[in-house]
């Protein structure tokens, strides 16, 4: 019988919703799996301030809103990822009667013997029989959804010159900071990169870019080669990823990396104000094994390998249930 998977994140949250659904797709692909489902959900204010214990797992911690699909017909395999989500994980092991396996990804602040099992990358400190150690984030891209992104999107830009470099922007976070003094500079070197080499752009801003450091950018690119999406319509972010030659991301996401590296392609990391213990360990990965260099406004290429741990990772996961 195929075993339902849901794969959980707080609602808005559109990095950890991807890395759950990443690990729940590469189960799915082995097969033996239904289709996995993706769920958001939001939580009560109050559950915010609560420190990361089991014993306050409640399925009352999600919003009124939210708590009607967290019942009774609980799924084989909940994966979830996200400090908040990890509670939920709890909460819906509990309510199923222990029925549920529960997969979390990252770091919940609490000893892994609560879970299932975790999936952490490297760069957290967090050990155990039962932890999984990948060398970056997990996530959803795969070499067919690169290719037949690329396919949807060739025509429409195919006046742009090459080589093409995907431009991914993220935002602040509480390690790094995107303000428009650090956009206006980076804009600059975007400009002198495309005067030196002649390569077209293919930017997009996530939902954590400001809108004011959304408008430089535009602005910047408005007299080059370039395009950058504007949040209207399907998102081309795979075929973006497909059709660049090389990629530039900002260093605030260890996701965005992470989906940037499996691509194969040069990954130029383009440094923000701001320092975190747990990132700094994750680029000295990447910048030992050769997959990423830092970007200073010069378009580098060279021949790297890829971050891809998903393949591996799922079969890790069978093994570890009995599969």
């Amino acid at each position: 019988m195929l075993k339902t998977v849901w794969a959980v994140s707080q609602r808005g949250a559109v990095g950890m919703q991807n890395q759950a659904l990443g690990l729940a797709e590469a189960l799915f692909a082995g097969g033996g799996f239904h289709l996995p489902e993706a769920r958001e959900a939001s939580f009560r204010w109050s559950y915010s301030w609560l420190p990361m214990h089991p014993g306050f797992a409640s399925l009352a911690m999600l919003a009124p809103q939210d708590q009607a699909g967290f019942r009774d017909a609980w799924p084989d395999v909940l994966i979830t990822c996200g400090r908040k989500s990890a509670m939920l994980a709890l909460a819906v092991k509990k309510a199923s009667g222990g029925r549920t396996a529960i997969i979390h990804i990252q770091d919940p602040k609490a000893s892994p013997r609560h879970w299932d099992l975790l999936v952490v990358p490297e760069h957290d400190r967090v050990r155990g029989s039962n932890v999984l150690v990948t060398h970056g984030a997990t996530h959803r891209v795969t070499r067919l959804k690169l290719e037949s992104g690329a396919e949807a999107l060739r025509q429409e830009y195919q006046h742009l010159p090459s080589p093409l470099v995907a431009v991914l922007i993220g935002g602040n976070n509480r390690y790094y900071t995107l303000d428009a003094e650090w956009m206006q500079t980076f804009v600059g070197q975007l400009r002198r990169m495309v005067g030196q080499s002649g390569c077209g752009l293919l930017a997009t801003v996530s939902r954590r870019t400001g809108e004011a450091e959304a408008a430089i950018l535009r602005g910047g690119l408005a007299s080059l080669p370039a395009s950058l999406w504007d949040g209207k319509g399907p998102n081309p972010y795979f075929g973006l990823l497909g059709l660049a030659d090389a990629i530039i991301v900002t260093c605030d996401s260890v996701s965005m990396i992470s989906e940037a590296c499996a691509t194969g392609k040069p990954v130029l990391v383009a440094r923000l104000p701001g320092k975190s213990g747990r990132f700094e360990r994750f680029f000295a990965n990447l910048l030992q094994r050769g997959l990423i260099q830092w970007f200073d406004g010069r378009l580098m290429q060279w021949q790297n390998g890829r971050l891809d741990d998903m393949d591996a990772l799922a079969v890790q996961v069978r093994q570890h249930f009995g599969w």
